[in-house]
């Protein structure tokens, strides 16, 4: 198992996790924390979790004739094990956002010929109730090998605007960011853009900042672990693929776009999701935008699907994710940073929102 990206290294964690357990295990691999194994082809071990990403790599693995848990699923193999993110479940997630964002023209940045990428792009399309959909798709390699590309730039300047831009990972997001940029295309009021790893070094380092679903990868190294080790002791239990669910979309710039087409409906969306989460409410809101409560009420609902209070309430959700992701503030505290007034009010919103507690939120990202 080669260490070079987030992505490994989360799942890495997972393996090493799981084999803590396992005192008759060794690990070997590419990475400082395993033992080196040297070549592939000598390498006289008892099974691999490996990410395939290539045929070649697929046919390589298949040769070895010992047990392979493939963590990629973009090259399918007879005997491999499937042990991977949920596409399907990410893609849809991806085009749930940025359809609640009001933008009605989508993009998508993918990786041809790879399962993983293909299966993203049509849960996307789907989501976003099979709108119009303009497809740029290149190889890996292209992709982690991109500085400047006419092509990729002659794709974008010709998308319709507003648009929404689904790219299939965080690298494919960050060259078509960057390529927006140097194009003087604004991110996110021309074209928001969401990927998926959350590699927050590098979402970080993107201009803007890049929103990205965040993968449960050490949940997915824990559970090809566990495959792995079923077969290898005699019991191979389930044969079918085995997917685990993203976790959620960490927002940041890229998707922080006010554009619904409804000039009064974008102005307060601004103040919603600029101001203090603190001092946020509908009566305070309509202070600022001059309007009755009942028109606003209206064109939120034609723009959006959702009340302004509905919108209140997301932002706060999504203040106090944060707040329980990055910091050791107790949940009362993050109640009240998040502007609920209570622990009550906020466990019922939160739960509502985001499927869990704000308790047990917190330690799926501690575990």
């Amino acid at each position: 198992m080669g260490l070079i990206d987030h992505y490994e290294h989360g799942i890495a964690r997972g393996v090493v996790r799981f084999a803590r357990e396992r005192p008759d295990w060794d690990l070997y691999g590419y990475g400082w924390m395993f033992q080196t194994m040297g070549s592939l082809e000598r390498w006289d071990g008892d099974g691999i979790v490996a990410r395939i990403e290539s045929s070649r790599d697929a046919d390589m693995l298949a040769k070895r004739g010992i047990p392979v848990v493939d963590v990629a699923g973009a090259w399918m193999r007879p005997g491999f094990r499937q042990v991977s993110n949920d596409d399907i479940a990410t893609g849809r997630l991806a085009g749930r956002h940025l359809a609640a964002l009001g933008r009605r023209r989508f993009a998508f940045c993918g990786v041809s010929r790879v399962g993983w990428s293909r299966a993203r792009r049509e849960a996307f399309h789907g989501a976003v109730g099979n709108a119009p959909l303009s497809v740029f798709e290149q190889s890996l390699g292209w992709w982690e090998k991109l500085h400047r590309s006419e092509p990729l730039d002659r794709w974008l300047s010709r998308l319709p605007r507003p648009a929404a831009l689904f790219a299939c990972n965080d690298t494919v997001g960050l060259k078509a960011a960057a390529a927006c940029r140097r194009l003087g295309i604004s991110v996110p009021a021309d074209v928001a853009i969401i990927g998926v790893d959350n590699e927050d070094i590098l979402c970080e380092l993107c201009m803007p900042p890049l929103s990205s679903i965040a993968l449960d990868l050490e949940r997915i190294g824990w559970e090809a672990a566990l495959a792995l080790g079923g077969i290898m002791d005699g019991r191979p239990g389930r044969i079918a693929p085995i997917v685990v669910p993203p976790r959620e979309v960490v927002e940041r710039e890229s998707t922080r776009a006010i554009a619904t087409g409804d000039d009064l409906v974008d102005h307060a969306l601004g103040i919603i999701h600029g101001g203090p989460v603190s001092e946020l409410s509908v009566s305070r809101l309509l202070l600022t935008v001059h309007c009755s409560r009942r028109t606003l009420e209206k064109r939120f609902r034609t723009a959006l699907g959702r009340s302004i209070h509905q919108e209140i309430i997301r932002r706060r959700v999504e203040s106090a994710r944060r707040l329980l992701r990055d910091t050791t503030l107790t949940v009362a505290a993050i109640a009240s940073e998040a502007g609920f007034g209570n622990a009550q009010r906020f466990h019922a919103a939160f739960r509502k929102v985001q499927g869990s507690t704000p308790g047990a939120y917190r330690r799926s990202y501690r575990r």
